[in-house]
């Protein structure tokens, strides 16, 4: 069969499943080794093959439509997009994550059913009564590609590094962020080689795959703080699948499967892309270890400084909720109650520092007795002052701007100074930890970048 008769084909074939469609008849036998080597990139005579992990098996939801389900024009995307997020949300501890993208793609790839019937159109109307079954497969790999990135390196040895990540750098390379990450600037300074990404659950990515024979440490995520806009807040999850592991035939270092074999040193914990400051990196097994206990058991010192809109009635407090994927917007967490089977325990501390503005903003210090996703940025809209520049959590919109604006500062400087700063007001402050080797204490300190200076100037002189 030629490539170009699969090209002819419109639809989205799986390996083993027969075009039932109206297609050219060389279509109809499909052959999965031929598919798949259509599908990759046609490799030089001097390039290494690529060590590629195996994929994981396809999540399967079922479910029947009743009757008051059941409107003028119930889409076949539309209510298997609400009844999966609904079912991941009541998941203790799920990170998961199903977009309506990928259950359309789902669908036009033959792998959802409909009363035992195969649907291939997303837009396909139910009834009461109907059963929908559907497979979703993760998505594709992602490769992490070595750039030669500037780091602002704050301490580093043959064990860790310290870093000051800027704002607008994302830690982790994932769909849609395949370039310019701390993940890309690591392995250039590391000297490591490219390593494939590849997702192991809904809306997880794990790295397993090294695609060259490179030697070295690898560069991995195995907590995260204040989380990626794509999951973005110290979201602690100690050997977690979004490990990224270099293969290293030869290497002497140790590694968790003994004598040079995958190594899985790297990204100890990770803070969003719009957030500034200090992130601490292993460079080696059993730093990455040591440190991920660390974490776990909360003796790393973190202290983090923000602008709020509006200023805390008290002069410190501390924040308790469960956090959890907001069901109505997968790009946001949401809080919940404390201790519930809804989400992860959250705890957060905050001070007032300052009253800016007339009282219309503040700047407020934050200690986090955990790390979840968008915790500080959940926290601050939980207690009624969301992070200043923050607009997934209501911190940049016209209200906002105008309840900065009440305390005396004209509504058109308050707006110039959210857009100039263009982000979510917080900056990692502090970072403290005992040295995962020589035991030692180490304690760092970077001052908040010039955005975030100018900002508090700005709010100050108003």
């Amino acid at each position: 069969m030629l490539n170009s008769d699969i090209s002819r084909c419109k639809h989205r074939h799986q390996a083993a499943a027969p075009c039932r469609r109206n297609c050219p008849p060389a279509c109809r036998p499909i052959s999965t080794k031929r598919v798949r080597l259509w599908l990759l990139p046609r490799a030089s005579a001097d390039t290494k093959p690529q060590s590629v992990a195996p994929s994981t098996p396809a999540t399967t939801f079922s479910y029947r439509v009743a009757a008051k389900q059941v409107t003028a024009k119930l889409r076949l995307d539309t209510f298997l997009a609400e009844q999966i997020a609904a079912e991941l949300a009541a998941v203790p501890n799920s990170a998961q994550d199903v977009s309506r993208a990928k259950i359309q793609a789902s669908i036009a790839a033959g792998l959802v059913t409909v009363n035992g019937r195969p649907a291939f159109k997303a837009g396909q109307q139910l009834r009461a009564g109907d059963t929908v079954a559907a497979s979703l497969l993760p998505p594709p790999p992602v490769q992490a590609i070595p750039e030669a990135i500037p780091l602002d390196i704050k301490y580093e040895d043959e064990h860790v590094l310290v870093i000051n990540k800027p704002a607008g750098m994302v830690v982790h390379v994932a769909p849609g962020h395949h370039t310019g990450t701390l993940v890309n600037a690591l392995l250039h300074h590391c000297s490591l080689p490219a390593l494939e990404l590849v997702p192991t659950e809904p809306g997880g990515v794990a790295a397993v795959a090294s695609s060259s024979g490179g030697g070295g440490a690898g560069a991995g995520a195995a907590g995260e703080e204040e989380g990626t806009d794509e999951l973005d807040d110290e979201e602690e999850e100690f050997g977690s699948s979004r490990l990224l592991n270099s293969s290293s035939a030869g290497s002497s270092s140790s590694s968790s499967s003994g004598g040079g074999g995958i190594l899985r040193p790297g990204i100890v914990h990770r803070i969003d892309k719009g957030t500034s400051g200090l992130l601490v990196v292993a460079k080696t097994e059993t730093a990455l270890t040591r440190l991920q206990a660390q974490f776990k058991a909360r003796t790393v010192d973190r202290l983090y400084l923000s602008l709020t809109v509006g200023c805390p009635a008290a002069r410190s407090g501390r924040v308790e909720t469960n956090i959890s994927r907001d069901p109505g917007d997968r790009k946001r967490m949401a809080a919940a109650p404390y201790g519930g089977t809804r989400g992860r325990t959250a705890a957060s501390g905050y001070s007032v520092v300052e009253r800016l503005a007339g009282g219309g903003s503040a700047l407020v210090q934050w200690e986090l007795d955990t790390g979840r996703t968008h915790q500080i940025r959940v926290h601050a809209k939980h207690i009624g002052h969301p992070l200043l520049g923050d607009d997934t959590y209501g911190g940049c919109g016209p209200a906002a701007l105008s309840a900065v604006a009440k305390g005396g500062t004209p509504l058109e400087q308050v707006k110039s100074c959210v857009e100039e700063l263009g982000r979510p007001a917080l900056h990692a402050l502090t970072l403290g930890f005992s040295h995962p080797i020589s035991g030692q204490r180490l304690a760092f300190e970077q001052p908040p970048p010039e955005d975030f200076a100018r900002a508090v100037e700005r709010l100050r002189g108003a």
